[in-house]
């Protein structure tokens, strides 16, 4: 009976060590889920800040497929964002008419093609601007292309 009593209080010792062992141990990992968070949000922060200094530092290029335009005739400008590595979000292309913004198209790609169709030797400047949403904010890009216009 001495020796039953013994082994009950043995087994009693050791399953209380191993609770609190136990303890510790989910202790530990839960100290180790916190560090990780937070090092998780620390990396979601520089992930999009990087996305938004590569928006901020493209800018937008127009490369006429003719040297020189016909007046009334359609002819292609290629418009390009560079540099061009990363995808874009979509983004709205506008062109400038007369102090107005006239929604021409929308994409996400890095480079878009343009139709042009001069209308006079005067009518040698196409302005556009391209809104670009990014985290609730809005990025204007502003491209003016000039051309040399014949008859």
């Amino acid at each position: 009976m001495k020796n039953l009593m013994i082994a009950i209080i043995y087994i009693l010792a050791i399953s209380c060590t191993n609770s609190s062992e136990k303890s510790k141990e989910v202790e530990n990992l839960l100290e180790k889920i916190s560090i990780l968070e937070k090092k998780n949000n620390i990396l979601k922060d520089s992930i999009s800040k990087n996305e938004k200094d590569y928006l901020n530092s493209i800018f937008l290029i127009g490369i006429p497929y003719n040297q020189s335009f016909k007046i009334g005739k359609k002819d292609s400008i290629s418009m390009l964002f560079h540099p061009s590595f990363k995808k874009l979000p979509k983004y709205e292309i506008y062109r400038i008419e007369d102090k107005k913004e006239i929604k021409i198209g929308e994409n996400n790609n890095s480079k878009f093609n343009l139709a042009f169709t001069p209308k006079s030797i005067e009518d040698n400047k196409l302005k556009l601007i391209v809104k670009m949403p990014n985290k609730g904010n809005e990025i204007v890009y502003k491209c003016e292309v000039t051309l040399d216009v014949e008859k």
